[in-house]
């Protein structure tokens, strides 16, 4: 079940080699963001997670994909909140450790000049 799920998140990460360039977002505001679409993900809120997302990223979110994933999420137990643990600027690449009740995902984003999400994954354990 585990290599369905990854392989349905390498799903959400394709785009993670666009073009880079300059962000107009602070950091405070991608963390806000990974938040806000990873708690959407969690709920299997469908609109609120493509809502930030790019239009070649979006039509490759499926109900079945974020089904999956929230399912996995929810067998952590409630989402407590995200943390971020690096940060690529240039590349406009950010990672946070999600925190659950029972453990920890790492969260993974990319945005593109305009701050919309063009990649997004999600993996188990904390990041390293």
């Amino acid at each position: 079940m585990r290599h369905y799920i990854m392989a349905l998140v390498a799903s959400l990460a394709l785009g993670l080699v666009a073009c880079s360039g300059a962000s107009g977002n602070s950091g405070s505001d991608q963390q806000k963001l990974a938040e806000n679409v990873t708690r959407a993900v969690y709920n299997n809120d469908m609109e609120s997670v493509t809502a930030n997302m790019s239009t070649t990223l979006s039509p490759q979110v499926t109900r079945g994909s974020l089904g999956v994933l929230s399912d996995e999420m929810h067998t952590m137990g409630n989402l407590q909140g995200l943390t971020e643990t690096d940060t690529d600027a240039p590349a406009r690449r950010y990672t946070f450790d999600a925190k659950f009740d029972n453990g920890d995902m790492t969260v993974q984003m990319r945005l593109d000049g305009d701050g919309k999400i063009v990649a997004y994954r999600v993996s188990p354990g904390a990041p390293r």
